[in-house]
């Protein structure tokens, strides 16, 4: 499983800010506790049905949660909160769900952080994944909830580190296939699985995946931001393979020379499935940070 983007991709959704814990109504957890972790501790964030547990978690990625926050550049937010680091365990008042948990983050900032924030429409770069002028090519499928599969006997590939996750959005599970250098990801609607080659092209084999799920990993294949505005609600069964993913450091062997071109072109990739990645032509909502504090309020 892609560790870098696991506590934000898995839980993100559109930016679509409503600020709703400065609004009337807040919603806020029963009791919460926050301390300045110690550095030495593993970073997790466990989302459980009545509580959560987030352990040596940077601030940053905690606002990043609390307002949806899918990209870097979907913020304005001071650096230092990338270093500041904190153990929050709070229960969900009655009735309360995961999905909540956003609303309630928001709200323990403000009441414990003094966070103040706005959002303003700004132009960043990125796209949009639409559909193409020819239409999808993909073929939709019935969604399943396979959350609670044995997989352990089932054929297919080695699989390893099992583990089901709780966020906004709902539950996750995730498979490490360690041969392959990849992962198989199952929620309740999707199943699909992801797997590298030593060249670094990317291989998607898709029982079930949605078309958010989907922008999810060209954001990471592309670099930048990608938006989900097909429109397309189901899931879509289909296999492609992306370019190795915009970075440094998979485009250069463990030499620091840089590799072969690996000849898959992801556009066109996304072309055959009857889709497009198309330049943002309009402004995106950003969550500007206006204040927050390093120290929290008491517990």
């Amino acid at each position: 499983m892609c560790v870098r983007c696991g506590a934000i991709a898995v839980i993100a959704a559109a930016l679509g800010i409503s600020l709703a814990a400065q609004n009337a109504g807040k919603l806020a957890f029963e009791a919460a506790t926050v301390r300045p972790s110690v550095q030495r501790t593993p970073m997790a964030q466990r989302v459980l049905p009545t509580r959560i547990d987030f352990v040596n978690t940077p601030l940053r990625t905690v606002v990043f949660i609390a307002f949806r926050i899918t990209d870097v550049t979907e913020a304005s937010i001071p650096d230092w909160t990338i270093e500041a680091r904190f153990d929050i365990q709070a229960t969900y008042p009655a009735g309360a769900t995961a999905a909540l948990l956003p609303e309630m983050l928001q709200t323990l900032l403000k009441d414990r952080f003094g966070l103040v924030a706005h959002t303003e429409p700004r132009r960043i770069q990125g796209y949009e994944l639409v559909v193409g002028k020819d239409g999808v090519k993909m073929r939709e499928v019935e969604a399943v909830d396979e959350l609670e599969k044995d997989f352990s006997n089932a054929p297919g590939p080695r699989l390893t580190n099992d583990s089901t996750t709780e966020s906004p959005s709902g539950k996750s599970r995730s498979i490490l296939i360690p041969e392959e250098i990849g992962y198989r990801r199952i929620t309740a609607r999707s199943f699909w699985e992801l797997r590298t080659t030593a060249e670094g092209v990317q291989r998607i084999d898709a029982t079930r995946m949605s078309m958010p799920e989907f922008a999810g990993l060209l954001r990471l294949n592309v670099g930048k931001p990608v938006f989900d505005k097909t429109g397309l609600t189901g899931v879509y069964q289909f296999k492609t393979e992306l370019d190795r993913m915009t970075s440094s450091l998979s485009n250069t062997d463990r030499n620091g020379n840089l590799r072969e071109p690996t000849g898959v072109s992801t556009f066109r990739a996304i072309e055959n499935l009857g889709l497009t990645l198309q330049e943002l032509r309009t402004p995106v909502n950003v969550l500007v940070v206006d204040n927050v504090n390093r120290t929290p309020t008491e517990n």
